[in-house]
């Protein structure tokens, strides 16, 4: 460990800064620790760990996903035996979906507000907000 007495209250902070990328696993700690200041790592890196790790946070507590994880290996299984019954299953449900047009039946404005009633999204704007106004704070 470094003899923090010795050093500036910038370099300490600096420092501070480091291990706390590191302890959070963050992909810019290597960034950090091979001489590139907070200053100079990219904030889109940093947003898009962001947007991903709550997408996958929303994803996982989603009713589909705990359907897709049961018709996986059923799905992988069938594949392998009939290949071409899938292929014909796929293409006729894709011809439906364009025939049907099921998203007209749907308004966008409902869309957007029952997206934006998820607990997930609303703590994805505020990160995103909080470390836009971060990131505002180092230039």
């Amino acid at each position: 460990m470094n003899d923090n007495t010795a050093l500036s209250p910038r370099q300490r902070l600096d420092n501070s800064r480091q291990a706390i990328v590191r302890q959070m696993g963050h992909d810019t700690a290597k960034a950090v620790e091979h001489g590139g200041s907070p200053n100079e790592i990219d904030a889109s890196a940093s947003t898009w760990s962001l947007v991903k790790q709550t997408v996958m946070s929303w994803w996982q507590g989603h009713p589909a996903s705990l359907a897709l994880d049961f018709a996986k290996p059923r799905m992988q299984r069938f594949a392998q035996e009939q290949p071409v019954k899938l292929l014909a299953i796929s293409a006729g449900l894709g011809a439906a979906a364009v025939f049907l047009r099921p998203w007209r039946l749907i308004s966008l404005t409902g869309l957007v507000f029952a997206a934006l009633k998820s607990s997930e999204v609303a703590g994805l704007a505020s990160s995103l907000l909080a470390s836009g106004t971060r990131n505002d704070r180092f230039r």
